[in-house]
């Protein structure tokens, strides 16, 4: 009996994926957490690992085809026997020895798109027509499957884009950086909203007409001028724009806010920050301290790991999995630290760090990106003193750690001294969560933050 396998969730925010090139072909057998196909997404480009151990009988989603998740994609038969070796009909389809089961944490941090580019040039794949009139194997390997996609999107002559990946590669990064060269040039472009509609109207014409203030999917033609520059955003930043919409559209918002005095973690890191840094190869920050009195809030009022289900039930995660906001070059992303609670400071410092940098080196995995309950955003990196997050759905809230500033307090005794303050801000979803859960959530967190004093073990 075939056994379906199905388009991951690549992230709470993604709902549908694209097959970037098939690993596998027909007839071929693959092992149980065998790479069978590379899997892209608006977030991260990643291997599909196959879920059980058989024989490919019928692949049922093209190459660049994109599909909802949760859709079949390739069916596999589990009763067919396999032989000690990959079967001759297909020799070159079994994926190079580097290749490695996505699921093992401890072979996480593999490059996905070096893995791909190491294989062979006569790797096989289910492949549509190529981009240019290469032949299509060639085209292939010089294109990442996201770049071409982009390219097709856009009607670009990949002739004419200098690649920076390996080998001359076209990545998606050299896609959006000739898009912004080109649009900066000759800004003739279309916008998706009334509002820019709005905006040309005001700047271009003497006597303003009215503008519906509906929002409307339909392009627009913006004249040329100097005077409105407009920009195609990227795929990252549609999905982000539509996850923020969605989510502002599915819970009723509501915010709460404490001030933290960080004065004894902060003279602890004037102290020991380069130390640690030294001693471990990674930094620690204020990021960590934030998390653990997280999780020990969450452990108090288990409510804040929850979602709210479509048949009006309420779901309390058992496992505290943290994402981390991160920012990149190309957009807001949010791995997890699985069980965050139960690791140390250092440990969790060490996630923290791991984590932002396969982000920003867009390294992030199928599992890096899946499973968060709750998420910590440190917008305080930027300087910012308050903010008010928006909800990553399904969860029931988000909490924002904002800069530490030195300010003169008020102390218990009446006297004014110069403390280490940080604003908290926690967004959460009304339909869950009440003042009562909320207030005691952000009591315990602030708790556990002050009581820290100028000597700590993190370990």
């Amino acid at each position: 009996m075939a056994t379906p396998v199905k388009m991951p969730r690549l992230g709470e925010s993604v709902a549908e994926g694209t097959i970037g090139a098939w690993l596998k072909n027909i007839g071929d057998y693959v092992e149980r957490d065998e790479s069978i196909a590379e899997v892209v997404t608006d977030k991260i480009n990643a291997e599909l690992p196959s879920p059980v151990a058989g024989k490919i009988v019928k692949l049922l989603v093209q190459v660049d085809e994109t599909v909802p998740v949760g859709t079949d994609i390739v069916l596999i038969e589990e009763s067919a026997d396999i032989p000690a070796e990959t079967s001759p009909q297909a020799p070159s389809a079994a994926p190079g020895p580097d290749a490695a089961p996505v699921q093992k944490r401890e072979q996480l941090e593999t490059p996905i798109m070096e893995q791909r580019e190491a294989r062979t040039a006569g790797t096989q794949a289910v492949a549509s027509a190529p981009v240019t009139e290469r032949n299509g194997e060639e085209e292939r390997q010089r294109i990442s499957p996201l770049a071409r996609r982009l390219a097709r999107e856009h009607d670009l002559d990949l002739n004419a884009i200098q690649g920076t990946g390996i080998n001359g590669r076209v990545r998606k990064e050299d896609i959006l950086a000739y898009l912004e060269q080109r649009s900066t040039a000759q800004p003739v472009a279309t916008a998706t909203s009334a509002v820019a509609q709005q905006a040309v109207a005001v700047t271009r014409t003497p006597e303003p007409q009215p503008v519906s203030t509906a929002v409307t999917s339909a392009l627009i033609e913006i004249p040329a001028g100097d005077d409105v520059q407009v920009i195609t955003p990227s795929r990252i930043r549609l999905a982000t724009a539509e996850h923020m919409v969605r989510s502002k559209r599915t819970s009723p918002h509501a915010t709460a806010m404490v001030e933290v005095d960080m004065t004894g973690i902060a003279k602890w890191l004037e102290k020991n920050k380069e130390d640690f840094k030294r001693r471990e190869g990674y930094a620690m920050s204020y990021v960590p301290f934030v998390i653990k009195a997280v999780c020990e809030g969450i452990r108090k009022y288990p409510v804040m790991n929850s979602s709210w289900s479509e048949d009006n039930k309420i779901l309390i995660k058992r496992r505290i999995n943290m994402g981390v906001a991160v920012g990149t070059e190309t957009g807001l992303v949010v791995p997890t630290i699985y069980d965050a609670d139960q690791y140390t400071l250092a440990g969790l410092a060490k996630q923290v760090n791991a984590l932002a940098q396969r982000a920003r080196n867009n390294k992030l995995t199928l599992q890096d990106m899946q499973g968060s309950t709750f998420v910590v955003n440190n917008t305080g990196v930027f300087g910012t003193v308050i903010s008010i997050p928006i909800i990553n759905q399904p969860h029931a809230g988000i909490l924002a750690m904002n800069a530490v500033v030195k300010r003169p307090v008020v102390t218990e005794d009446d006297a004014i001294a110069i403390r280490y303050m940080m604003y908290l801000c926690l967004s959460f979803d009304h339909r869950l969560l009440d003042g009562l859960e909320s207030g005691g959530f952000l009591k315990t967190v602030k708790t556990r933050l002050e009581s820290y004093g100028r000597e700590i073990d993190v370990y």
